[in-house]
């Protein structure tokens, strides 16, 4: 005897299964330890602008197996929009697919860039989380690392999401959280509370293994979007 179902309804239940897990990790590693006191108000909405750094023909840094940046960025991205909907919170997404633009030869990564900037600064009381993977010459080189706009706000939400990191994905990083240097086209544009987060390096074959994970990449969804409502209570008690 064979049992089917129906292909949309599977996807359905894997969301679903995938998002409860996520509620999971997400209790464990910021309520139980007292990390997050309550989820946003009414009165404090912002909307989370979610940038899955890189995709289609610009695919950012590849590992030595192969692996692009952009796919880890946007399948942390994925995870971070689905559990903060979840959460209640309102998000945008600078990209939701990996877009081929190998046939468009008048592509232009700094266009690109302008165009998910001018997303952001059009949005209402947006924060910007931008998510991309690190790379460096030594395999050794490891951790995750927050780089911050020029203002009090995005340095708040910056050291607020190293913090977090480093307590509840890896106590052994030492990286610090640091202001964006002044090149980086998207945290020099955007006018609204802006980080970019490097979630680990491509270039360390460890860390690629762990970024590659759908268990992983829940943890760090988890950290990204807890320590963006943690940032938004912390900017309503100030």
């Amino acid at each position: 005897m064979f049992v089917t179902i129906d292909l949309k309804r599977l996807i359905k239940i894997v969301i679903v299964v995938v998002l409860l897990i996520a509620a999971i990790i997400f209790v464990k590693l910021f309520i139980s330890s007292g990390g997050l006191k309550s989820v946003i108000s009414q009165d404090n909405r912002s909307t989370l602008v979610i940038d899955a750094g890189h995709g289609g023909i610009d695919g950012g840094a590849i590992s030595d197996s192969g692996l692009k940046e952009s796919d880890i960025n946007l399948a942390i991205a994925l995870k971070t929009d689905a559990l903060a909907h979840f959460l209640g919170v309102d998000t945008v997404m600078t990209r939701e697919t990996d877009t081929d633009n190998s046939e468009n030869k008048a592509y232009s990564e700094h266009d690109n860039l302008v165009e998910r900037a001018k997303l952001a600064n059009s949005t209402e009381n947006a924060v910007l989380i931008s998510i991309h993977q690190n790379k460096f010459p030594s395999a050794v080189v490891s951790g995750a690392e927050v780089m911050y706009s020029d203002n009090d706000d995005s340095k708040a939400l910056g050291l607020l999401t190293q913090g977090n990191l480093v307590a509840l994905l890896d106590t052994a990083n030492r990286r610090v959280a640091r202001p964006a240097p002044k090149e980086l086209l998207l945290t020099s544009t955007a006018e609204c509370p802006t980080i970019l987060v490097e979630c680990g390096f491509m270039s360390n074959p460890q860390e690629v293994q762990k970024l590659a994970s759908n268990e992983y990449q829940l943890k760090i969804a988890v950290i990204l979007s807890g320590s963006y409502i943690q940032y938004l209570n912390n900017t309503a008690l100030a």
